[in-house]
């Protein structure tokens, strides 16, 4: 028996965007958005337009409308801020790669500084005691660590850079002043290697990440590269004094030996790194960091100190120099043997690294059994909710509490607060000039009865 479709009612219609207005608007621009964008009202309705400034008079074209908000298109400054900079990048106007060039330096912080404050008073109801000085560095070459792009045209022309602003297209570059120095060089060099390679669309991308003097050059790529690609890019990591890695897919099938170093010259300390290990981008801003974190825990030479998510041991070996133990605690199980390592080239003994998923619970875990007098954290992006909620009724007396995503921050603090802790401080690490990414650092202490 054949089946007859019924249809009840009027059939629907494909809903049609409205046509967005031509003609530009006028507009004074109130504050910048948490990603730095310009917000401005226009006929009432919240406006974002990239590039514009705080107190500025622009003149803008709506390139997008949603039911709550527009975007909008600079066309042109008619009053400038005061704060407004020339950016030190000729490819800033497109380049995807940072957001706040336009602003000065100085007014970059202070906008980080205070998106944070205010989102910890709107979605967390704190006000912290005491707000310390940004930890600030140099804001050009600075990045010792980046994801670089590759494509190739149909005529063959290789590109190299990073991803279009507002676009997966990759725009086509040749120097990018927040890099270190050392790395300057590779948009020329690796062009002019991949250049008369033929097809080299199995490679997308390559990482790099330096050390003090060393440091890796990995390619991704699709399929196992040829024999004359594969001389070419080994070439190239030797010009760049760097070890090659090729990773296909999930595992690499072509590595130069051995791990590079980066060091905490305060705390005499050299810690060993692979490619994949994540490591902080700023060099400068995490000895600063480092150095911040021993001076508000203070721990003291009979106390015990617990650090979670403590990677390759960043702060878990400067600690054991103060405390009587620490413990660290880490997701991936490479990191930890790495961490292990670096405790024993440094001769710290009184550190001891354990490999735990810290989404789950670790309450029964031996080493959580132990008790802690200070507790530090440094998550990653999505937070530490599971990993803090086990800590409420812990007792420890202070917990230092370091953040790379505000929103994840203001979500996991009042769990602490509502514990029977304080902030007594509160501090914003400028790890990445020119860019809205903003690393924080609060101090928590348990209120005395």
């Amino acid at each position: 028996m054949s089946r007859q479709r019924i249809q009840f009612g009027a059939p629907r219609r494909a809903r049609k965007n409205p046509p967005l207005p031509q003609e530009p608007l006028t507009l004074t621009v109130e504050r910048l958005s948490h990603e730095g964008r310009g917000i401005a009202k226009a006929d009432g309705k919240t406006t974002f337009i990239a590039g514009a400034l705080p107190g500025e008079t622009v003149q803008a074209r709506i390139s997008a409308q949603h039911k709550r908000y527009n975007d909008a298109e600079l066309i042109k400054v008619i009053t400038e801020s005061p704060h407004r900079a020339t950016p030190p990048c000729p490819h800033y106007s497109q380049c995807g790669g940072c957001d706040l060039q336009h602003l000065s330096v100085e007014q970059q912080r202070i906008h980080k500084q205070q998106q944070v404050l205010d989102q910890l008073t709107r979605f967390a109801d704190v006000v912290p005691e005491q707000v310390e000085t940004p930890l600030t560095g140099t804001d050009t070459g600075y990045r010792r660590s980046a994801r670089i792009g590759i494509n190739q045209r149909r005529d063959g022309e290789v590109l190299i850079g990073f991803r279009r602003r507002g676009s997966h297209k990759l725009l086509n570059i040749d120097s990018c002043p927040v890099l270190i120095p050392r790395l300057q060089p590779v948009f020329s060099q690796l062009r002019e290697a991949l250049s008369g390679q033929g097809d080299i669309r199995t490679l997308t991308h390559v990482d790099l990440s330096c050390g003090d003097a060393d440091g890796f050059i990995r390619f991704r790529c699709t399929r196992k590269p040829s024999e004359a690609l594969l001389t070419a890019l080994q070439h190239l990591s030797q010009q760049l004094s760097l070890k090659l890695i090729i990773g296909l897919n999930d595992r690499d099938i072509h590595l130069d030996a051995g791990l590079a170093q980066y060091s905490l010259p305060a705390q005499r300390l050299a810690l060993s790194f692979h490619a994949t290990d994540f490591i902080q981008v700023n060099a400068d801003i995490n000895k600063a960091m480092v150095d911040q974190a021993l001076a508000w825990l203070n721990p003291q030479p009979g106390q015990r100190v617990l650090d979670l998510f403590c990677g390759l041991g960043n702060f878990t070996l400067p600690l054991a120099q103060k405390a009587a133990q620490v413990v660290g605690i880490e997701g991936s199980a490479e990191m930890v043997e790495r961490a292990r390592l670096n405790a024993t080239a440094a001769g710290v003994e009184n550190a001891h690294f354990y490999r735990a998923d810290l989404s789950e619970s670790f309450r029964h875990a031996a080493w959580f059994r132990e008790g802690f007098d200070l507790i530090l954290l440094d998550p990653p992006r999505t937070g530490a909710r599971e990993a803090v909620q086990q800590l409420t009724d812990y007792g420890a007396s202070k917990v230092l509490y370091i953040s790379c995503n505000p929103s994840a921050l203001v979500a996991d603090i009042p769990l602490l607060v509502a514990a029977g802790y304080r902030v007594t401080r509160f501090g914003i690490m400028d790890m990445f000039p020119h860019t809205a990414h903003v690393e924080s650092m609060l101090l928590l202490e348990r209120c005395h009865a």
